[in-house]
C-alpha cells in the first residue's frame, strides 16, 4: 500500500498567526498582501463534484480497486515514450527516410552465387552458404516509401528497450514466378537488404548497423540500426523488408503446398515422375509473413485508431508477457486484441483493466492447439483442419492463409494459457494487491521451473536429431533446423513425462546479431554458441511416481507403448487385477523419487538419440546431499522425521491410555521442528553408549579423563493438555509445584503401565520411545495469567512481559503453528526439505543463531502460501531459490508478510495487520511476518529477532548467493553448488577455532565423508544424555559475559569456528562509571584519564573460558 502523509488544511505559518497574545487578543493582521494567505477549509468538506462522482463510479465498475487504477495509470505513464524522444526520433527518421529514398535504381544484374555483388557493396549477405546453392540473378529495383509500422505506429510501444520497426516494401518486379521455391525469394530478399545496408553505412546519423534475425528465424534477417547521440541510448531501429501483395497469389503458399524441393535441400537427385515433395507449411509461412504484412498492419491500424483503452490494454499485456519471459511477440497480442474486438468480446468502452481481464479469461479457456481461431470471415481459404494437420498452434490472419503463430511451439502456448489462468486467480484474490505480481515482478528461469534440462554438447544432440528426423520434417522446416530440433525434443519430452509435468517450456538463448561486414558463418565462430534448454513445472504428486502405467497388453496401443519405451517396458500385474505394460524406475527414498524425471529424461535421450547422461545437465537435485544424514549412510531427513512422528503417535496413544492420574490427558501436541519435517538432523533413535552412567532411568555425563563425548541427542518437545479443572492454585509457585507433581505422576505411570523409561523434572518429563527421547511439558492457560500478574500497592494488574510472551508462544501458539506447518508439508512435500536447506544455509553463513527457527519456517512457508505470480514449487532447491529471492529483494521496512495457511484471515484482518505494521514504533519488529495464530501481538515470532542489522546482513549474503547460483547453474553448469554454503570469514574481527572432535554434528559438515551406522548393540532401557552441546554452552557464556561488546556467529551444524564482530561503540573513549566498569582499561587523552574497552583482555578471556574446547584464537587484521 502507498503510504501518504496526512496534511493539515492550514499551514504552520497560519497557525502561528492565530495564537492569541498575552492580552488574550489576536494580533493585528499584517497589511502585507504577499504574506501567507489563509486557505479555504470549506473546500475540504464540500460535496464531491460530478466529475469526481463519475470517476468513483468508473473505478467501482471498471477497475479492481482504486489502488489498482492508480497503479495502472502510474505504470502506463512510466512506460509511455517521452515526448522528447518522439521529437528526436521524428527528426532522425526524416533524415533516414530522405537518405533511403535517394538510393538510385541499379540496372545491373548480379549473380548471387558469386561474390562480385558483395565486393561491389562492401557488405556481406546476411544468409548462410546453404541458401546460395541455386543460381539467382538479382537486380535492385527502387522502392517508393519507408513506413513506420508495429507497436510504435499503433501507439502501443514501451519506452524500456524500445525498438521501432521500419518497413520497406520491395517492388513486385524484383521477384520472378519461380523465386517462391528453394529459398530463392529469401536470397533475393537478403540481397536487397544488403544493398540498403551498404548505403546506410554512409549516413552520419547512424552510430552502429548490424544484421539480426526476425523472431530468431535464421532465414529472415533484418537490419538493426542504432542512432547516434542521445537518441541511441533510448531506442534502436529495425528495418524489415516485405513484398508487394501482388507479388504472388496467396494460395501458392497454402499449408498443403510444397515450395521447397527435397532434391535441392538434401542434395539428392529427383526421379522423373516423382511428386514435388511433402507439404512445406513452415517454409510457406516464412514467405507469407512478408506477403500479408501490409494487410494485417492496415487492419490493426483501423481497429485501434482513436481507441486508447485498447492500446493501454496491449501495453499492459506486453509488460505482463515480458515479465514472464514468454516468447510471444507484441504483434500476436495486438492481433489477439483485434480478434476479440471483432468477436465483440471486448470494446473501447471497457477500461484497460476490464480488457486485460477478458483477454486472460479468454486465453485461460482457449484451445488454439485443437480449435484454432481466424480473423478471416470468408470460406474461400484452406480449412482449419488443414492448418491443424501441419501446425501445432493455429491463429489465422485477415487473409486466411497466414498462421500468425507459425513459429509458436506448443510449450509457449501452454505457458501463455497457464499464466493467463494464474493471472485471473490473482485478480480474484482480494487478499493481495495483484498488480505487483502481475506487472512488477520479473520471473527468472530458476524461480519459474522446478527442473531445468540443459545440454553440454548441443551440436551433437542437434546432429543426432537431424540424422533421425523423417524427410518430411526436414523438408518442412528447411534450413530452420533449430525449430525442428526444438519441436522434436518437445514432443519426446511431453510424451515421456506425461502427467508428471504441468508445463514443458523451451528456453532459447538471446538474439544473435553481427556486423554487416561479416558473413554469418564467420560471425558465429566468434564466441556464438547455439543453445537450447527446457524448463519443467512438475506436478508434486505425479512427478514422484515410480511406475508409468501403460495400456493393457491385449490392446494395439501396447505395441506403440513398447516401441516408445524400448526395454524399459514390461508386463506387470497391479493390485486391481489389471495386467498392463509399465515402466518401473529405480527409486526408494523420497529424494530419489523426486529425481525420477531426471532418470526418465536420461533414459529417453540415450534410447532415441544415443546421448549419454554425462552430456546432459539437470538443475533439480544438486542440494539433495544437504538433506541427507552423512553419519547414517545418506538417510534422508524425511525418513528420519517420519520415524519420529510414528514413535510420537505411539507415545500419544500410550499417554491417553494412562490410568490413575488425577486429571486425564486430553491432548498431546508436538512443537519441535521435526513434527513439521523442518529439522535438518532429526534424532536417529540410537544410543551407542553400552555402559552408561545411570541415575534412575537417565544417563549422566561421565567425568573420567578419557571419557568419550556423548553423541548429541536432540529431544522432541511436546505439550500435554489435561482435562478441565477449576482447582488449579492461584499462586504461581504453588501452580508450578502442582505441575511438577503431575510430571512425577506421568513418569511413574509410563514406567509402570507401559514399561517406558521416563524421568521427571520440575519443568518437564523425558520419555524414551523407540530409542527416541520425547520431552513432555504440562501446559495450562492459567499459568500465563499468573506470570502476567503483578501486585502494586494492593492493586492486581496483568502486564505482558517477555516471560509471559515466551510461555504463551511455547504452550499455546506453537502447537497451532506447528500443526499448520505440518499441514503445509502434507500439501506441498517440498516444504520440509526446503526449510531444512534454508536453515542449513543460514547456519553455514554463521547467521543461524540470530534467526529464530519459526521465522525461518514462516519465510519459506510464504513461498508456498504466497507464491504469486507463480505456483508453489515442487522441488526443494527451487523453493530455496525463491526463499532467498524473497528475502533479498523485499524492502522489509515497508513490506510485511501475512501468511494465511487455511483461509483463516479475511481482507479486513489483513488490512488491520497492515495498519499495525505501519504504526509500529522504531520499525520493531523489522521483519514483520504475521499469521492467524499470533494471538494479540502480531508477528510475535519475530518480536525480538532477527534485528534490522542481521536482516540487512542476511540480505547482502542472499544476493551474493543468488548471483553465484545463477552463474554456476545456468552458465558454468557445475555439478556441485556447495560453495554457496561456504561463508566468508574476512569481515570478522576475531575467529575462535574449536576442537573438531568436540563439535556436535561434525560428521555432517559439507566436507565430511559419508559413513554408515555402527552395527553395535544399542542400549534402549535408559534415556541417553540429551541436548548436550558444548559449543552452545560456550556461546551462552560468551554472550552472557561479553554480549554488550561483541556479536558472536557460529554454524551449529558442525561448524568449528566462532566468528566475533566488535560492536561499533567499543572504540569509544568513556568516562568511568561504577555500573559500567566491566572490561575497561585506562588511557590518557589530553592529559586526562579516560577509559575504553580492553579488547586484548577480552580475547584472552575467550581462550580461558573455552579451555579444552578452543583450539586457537586468531585476530583478523
Amino acid at each position: 500500500m502507498v503510504k501518504r502523509e496526512l496534511k493539515n488544511s492550514v499551514s504552520e505559518e497560519e497557525t502561528a498567526l492565530d495564537v492569541a497574545n498575552e492580552n488574550g487578543k489576536r494580533p493585528i493582521q499584517s497589511s502585507n498582501k504577499d504574506g501567507p494567505k489563509r486557505m479555504k477549509t470549506k473546500s475540504l468538506y464540500r460535496q464531491p463534484t460530478a466529475a469526481e462522482l463519475n470517476r468513483l463510479q468508473e473505478t467501482e465498475n471498471l477497475f479492481n480497486s482504486n489502488l489498482f487504477r492508480l497503479q495502472v495509470e502510474e505504470v502506463l505513464q512510466e512506460v509511455k515514450v517521452k515526448e522528447k524522444t518522439v521529437k528526436r526520433f521524428q527528426e532522425w527518421y526524416n533524415i533516414l527516410k530522405s537518405h533511403l529514398i535517394s538510393i538510385p535504381e541499379d540496372v545491373k544484374e548480379y549473380d548471387l552465387t558469386e561474390k562480385a555483388f558483395e565486393k561491389h557493396l562492401k557488405v556481406k549477405l546476411p544468409v548462410t552458404n546453404e541458401i546460395r546453392k541455386s543460381k539467382v540473378i538479382f537486380r535492385f529495383h527502387k522502392f517508393t516509401d519507408v513506413e513506420i509500422v508495429g507497436s510504435y505506429m499503433l501507439g502501443c510501444s514501451i519506452d524500456s528497450k524500445l525498438v521501432i520497426d521500419l518497413q520497406i516494401t520491395v517492388p513486385a518486379e524484383t521477384y520472378t514466378k519461380n523465386d517462391s521455391v528453394n529459398y530463392k525469394y529469401h536470397l533475393k530478399r537478403a540481397a536487397y537488404l544488403a544493398y540498403i545496408a551498404s548505403h546506410l553505412r554512409k549516413l552520419e546519423s547512424i552510430e552502429e548497423i548490424k544484421y539480426t534475425y526476425l523472431h530468431n528465424c535464421s532465414t529472415k534477417p533484418l537490419i538493426h540500426v542504432k542512432p547516434n547521440g542521445k537518441l541511441g541510448n533510448h531506442l534502436s531501429v529495425h528495418i524489415n523488408l516485405v513484398c508487394d501483395s501482388d507479388t504472388y497469389k496467396l494460395h501458392r503458399f497454402s499449408p498443403t503446398r510444397n515450395n521447397l524441393r527435397e532434391s535441392w535441400l538434401l542434395s539428392v537427385e529427383q526421379q522423373e515422375g516423382a511428386d514435388v515433395g511433402p507439404p512445406t507449411p513452415h517454409y510457406n509461412s516464412s514467405v507469407l509473413t512478408d506477403l500479408t504484412a501490409a494487410e494485417n498492419q492496415t487492419f490493426l491500424n483501423e481497429t485501434l485508431v482513436n481507441k486508447e483503452n485498447l492500446k493501454q490494454a496491449i501495453i499492459l499485456l506486453k509488460i505482463w508477457v515480458r515479465q514472464r519471459k514468454l516468447q510471444v511477440s507484441g504483434h500476436v497480442m495486438s492481433m489477439l486484441i483485434a480478434y476479440l474486438v471483432q468477436m465483440k468480446r471486448i470494446n473501447n468502452i471497457m477500461s484497460s483493466y476490464q480488457i486485460v481481464r477478458n483477454v486472460w479469461i479468454y486465453l485461460k479457456s482457449s484451445e488454439w492447439d485443437t480449435k484454432g481461431i481466424s480473423l478471416h470471415k470468408g470460406q474461400d481459404t484452406p480449412s482449419m483442419e488443414e492448418f491443424h494437420t501441419h501446425f501445432p498452434i493455429v491463429f489465422l490472419d485477415r487473409s486466411g492463409y497466414y498462421n500468425v503463430c507459425w513459429q509458436m511451439c506448443k510449450g509457449t502456448y501452454f505457458a501463455l494459457r497457464r499464466e493467463s489462468g494464474l493471472a485471473v486467480d490473482m485478480l480474484d484474490n482480494g487478499k493481495i494487491n495483484s498488480f505487483i505480481p502481475l506487472f512488477m515482478t520479473p520471473v527468472s528461469i530458476l524461480m519459474q521451473f522446478d527442473h531445468i534440462l540443459k545440454f553440454k554438447n548441443f551440436p551433437k544432440l542437434k546432429q543426432a536429431i537431424l540424422d533421425r528426423a523423417p524427410k518430411s520434417s526436414k523438408v518442412n522446416y528447411g534450413l530452420d533446423q533449430l525449430a525442428l530440433v526444438t519441436d522434436t525434443l518437445y514432443d519426446l519430452l511431453s510424451k515421456g513425462l506425461g502427467e508428471r509435468a504441468h508445463l514443458i517450456l523451451q528456453i532459447v538463448e538471446e538474439e544473435f546479431s553481427w556486423p554487416v561486414t561479416k558473413t554469418v558463418n564467420n560471425a558465429k565462430k566468434n564466441g556464438y554458441v547455439e543453445n537450447l534448454s527446457f524448463g519443467f513445472i512438475l506436478d508434486a504428486v505425479n512427478a514422484i511416481s515410480v511406475v508409468d502405467r501403460g495400456p493393457p497388453a491385449n490392446l494395439p496401443d501396447a505395441e506403440l507403448f513398447r516401441a516408445f519405451w524400448g526395454d524399459k517396458s514390461e508386463l506387470r500385474r497391479f493390485q486391481d487385477g489389471a495386467i498392463t505394460e509399465a515402466c518401473v524406475w529405480d527409486a526408494r527414498a523420497l529424494a530419489e523419487r523426486r529425481a525420477v524425471p531426471r532418470q526418465l529424461v536420461n533414459y529417453l535421450l540415450a534410447l532415441k538419440y544415443d546421448i549419454p547422461s554425462t552430456e546432459l545437465y539437470h538443475i533439480c537435485s544438486q542440494l539433495d546431499e544437504l538433506t541427507a544424514r552423512k553419519s547414517a549412510g545418506g538417510q534422508q531427513m524425511e525418513e528420519s522425521a517420519l520415524a519420529v512422528l510414528q514413535a510420537f503417535d505411539e507415545l500419544r496413544r500410550d499417554l491417553r491410555a494412562l490410568s490413575q492420574l488425577p486429571l486425564d490427558i486430553s491432548a498431546v501436541y508436538g512443537i519441535s521442528p521435526v513434527f513439521s519435517y523442518c529439522e535438518p538432523f532429526p534424532a536417529l533413535g540410537i544410543n551407542l553408549d553400552r555402559n552408561p552412567r545411570r541415575r534412575a532411568n537417565a544417563s549422566l555425563i561421565k567425568e573420567l579423563h578419557n571419557a568419550k563425548l556423548p553423541e548429541y541427542t536432540p529431544v522432541n518437545k511436546a505439550i500435554v493438555e489435561l482435562s478441565h479443572s477449576g482447582k488449579w492454585p492461584g499462586e504461581l509457585d504453588a501452580f508450578r509445584c502442582l505441575k511438577a507433581a503431575f510430571h512425577l505422576q506421568i513418569a511413574e505411570r509410563l514406567s509402570s503401565q507401559h514399561a517406558l523409561p521416563a524421568h521427571a523434572y520440575p519443568a518437564h518429563v523425558d520419555v524414551l520411545r523407540n530409542g527416541l527421547v520425547f520431552r513432555l511439558q504440562v501446559a495450562h492457560p492459567k499459568e500465563i495469567t499468573l506470570v502476567r500478574r503483578e501486585v502494586e500497592r494492593g492493586v492486581v494488574r496483568h502486564k505482558e512481559s517477555e516471560e509471559s510472551a515466551a510461555l504463551q508462544c511455547d504452550t499455546v501458539l506453537m502447537p497451532r503453528l506447528r500443526g499448520a506447518l505440518h499441514g503445509l508439508h502434507q500439501k506441498h512435500p517440498a516444504f520440509g526439505p526446503a526449510v531444512c536447506l534454508f536453515v542449513r544455509w543460514l547456519s553455514c553463513q554463521l547467521l543461524g543463531d540470530h534467526w529464530p527457527r519459526s521465522v525461518s519456517e514462516l519465510l519459506v512457508g510464504a513461498v508456498f502460501t504466497l507464491p504469486a505470480p507463480l505456483q508453489p514449487p515442487a522441488q526443494p532447491a527451487a523453493a530455496l531459490y525463491r526463499a532467498l529471492k524473497l528475502l533479498a529483494t523485499t524492502d522489509w521496512s515497508t513490506h510485511m508478510l501475512a501468511i494465511d495457511f487455511n483461509d483463516d484471515m479475511s481482507r479486513e484482518d489483513i488490512t488491520e495487520l497492515e495498519r499495525k505494521f505501519a504504526g509500529r514504533e522504531n520499525q520493531t519488529p523489522y521483519l514483520f511476518i504475521a499469521t492467524a495464530y499470533d494471538g494479540p501481538q502480531p508477528s510475535v515470532w519475530s518480536r525480538r529477532s532477527p534485528t534490522k542489522q542481521v536482516v540487512l546482513r542476511t540480505q547482502l549474503v542472499a544476493r551474493g548467493t543468488l548471483d553465484y547460483l545463477e552463474k554456476a547453474l545456468l552458465v558454468d553448469m557445475v555439478d556441485s553448488i556447495l560453495p554457496a554454503f561456504v561463508p566468508s570469514l574476512s569481515g570478522y574481527d576475531v575467529l575462535i577455532y574449536l576442537q573438531k572432535r568436540l563439535v556436535p554434528h561434525c560428521t555432517e559438515r559439507l566436507d565430511a565423508a559419508q559413513s554408515s551406522l555402527a552395527e553395535e548393540a544399542v542400549v534402549d532401557d535408559v534415556i541417553p544424555v540429551v541436548e548436550f552441546h558444548p559449543v552452545d554452552r560456550y556461546l551462552d557464556e560468551l554472550r552472557s559475559a561479553y554480549g554488550e561488546f561483541a556479536l558472536f556467529f557460529h554454524d551449529r551444524y558442525g561448524g568449528d569456528v566462532i566468528a566475533v564482530l566488535w560492536k561499533p561503540d567499543v572504540k569509544e573513549i568513556k568516562e568511568f562509571q561504577t555500573l559500567n566498569a566491566n572490561a575497561l582499561e585506562q588511557v590518557s587523552v589530553g592529559g586526562e584519564t579516560k577509559y575504553r574497552v580492553n579488547k586484548e583482555a577480552i580475547v584472552e578471556d575467550f581462550q580461558i573460558l573455552g579451555d579444552g574446547l578452543v583450539k586457537e584464537v586468531i585476530i583478523n587484521k
